[in-house]
């Protein structure tokens, strides 16, 4: 698949889904009490800010990281996106916060911003639709400052999840999809980017399969069946590592929070 034509696949989906984003996430991530308002408390106290600093949201989305970093830090926001009816809905729940956020309608693949002028880069959930991370993670570097954050957030596969029984499963109900990465992987990804690697914590939460048709395969047209006939092609290890009972599954989210390193 081209990438413009992944791009497209990404824009339509997100637009679809943007009445129902939140209310969705909210949902999906009620396997713990709070374990949403955990996601997000545990991204947003990531980011290393001060008042008056500068932050890049790339793929914002809605804004639901942003919005609590707004609320708690006296900070200003960029918020970038594929997705037009994404940012209305980010631009809706920010109005509270008067000035101090900007949306902009654009692609992580062009970041139409000068060098070195963010003091902290956050993008969450995304990294998996991206054909060349490491290709992104490296504009996302051109525009942080030295000794910036950079807080990376997404999915990612068990660590001894060696066939990839997730990217199969994604790939089965998302177009759009290229491939999740163990933590390991990621870890190593931004170190090798030149980043500095604060913390890493990944969490398990529950999904029921007919929530991974709600939230992704029906937006792209794959039955039911597809995912069921997935499932039972898995392996007994694969099954044990994501404890799919053919009801639901574990999914494992990881946040890491690093620091750009000194070029001297």
């Amino acid at each position: 698949m081209s990438i413009f034509i992944r791009k497209k696949l990404i824009q339509e989906y997100y637009s679809k889904r943007s009445k129902n984003y939140d209310k969705q996430k909210r949902r999906t991530w009620k396997s713990g009490k709070g374990f949403d308002d955990e996601i997000v408390d545990t991204i947003v106290g990531a980011v290393r800010v001060s008042e008056n600093s500068v932050v890049l949201e790339v793929c914002v989305g809605t804004g639901r990281t942003s919005l609590h970093l707004l609320k708690r830090v006296e900070t200003h926001l960029v918020g970038l996106d594929l997705s037009k009816e994404m940012l209305k809905t980010a631009k809706e729940k920010m109005s509270s916060c008067k000035k101090r956020f900007d949306l902009v309608l654009g692609d992580a693949e062009h970041l139409p911003f000068k060098e070195e002028i963010f003091d902290a880069v956050i993008c969450t959930s995304a990294m998996h639709y991206f054909t060349d991370p490491d290709q992104y993670l490296a504009r996302f570097s051109r525009v942080l400052r030295e000794k910036g954050s950079f807080v990376y957030g997404d999915l990612t596969l068990h660590e001894s999840d060696e066939l990839g029984f997730l990217n199969r499963l994604e790939r089965t109900i998302s177009h759009a999809h290229e491939s999740y990465m163990k933590p390991s992987e990621a870890k190593a990804m931004l170190e090798n980017q030149g980043f500095d690697v604060c913390e890493m914590r990944t969490f398990a939460y529950l999904k029921p399969i007919d929530y991974l048709m709600e939230d992704k395969g029906s937006y792209f047209g794959v039955k039911p069946q597809a995912l069921h006939e997935l499932l039972q092609t898995a392996s007994e290890n694969e099954r044990n590592l994501y404890s799919a009972d053919g009801n639901e599954l574990t999914l494992y989210y990881t946040i890491i929070t690093a620091v750009k390193e000194s070029s001297a």
